[in-house]
């Protein structure tokens, strides 16, 4: 899956595909892990590492793209 392909939405977040305002991957509506180095994670390196394993519905931040009628 790349960012331009589609993505699916599920409970207006999204559940697999990038979620833009995380700036995180998401499949099955888990966050995923960012994959960088060990040696930058331990620095706390960016998002998705901070939340990787989580909801994305238990993510306040997380993108919200409601359906407009």
């Amino acid at each position: 899956m790349t960012p331009l392909s589609g993505d699916e939405i599920k409970y207006d977040r999204v559940w697999n595909g990038f979620d833009y305002a995380l700036q995180v991957w998401v499949v099955d509506g888990i966050i995923q892990g960012c994959g960088h180095p060990a040696q930058m994670q331990a620095q706390g390196c960016c998002n998705a590492h901070k939340l990787a394993g989580k909801s994305v519905l238990d993510v306040p931040r997380a993108e919200n793209r409601k359906k407009r009628k």
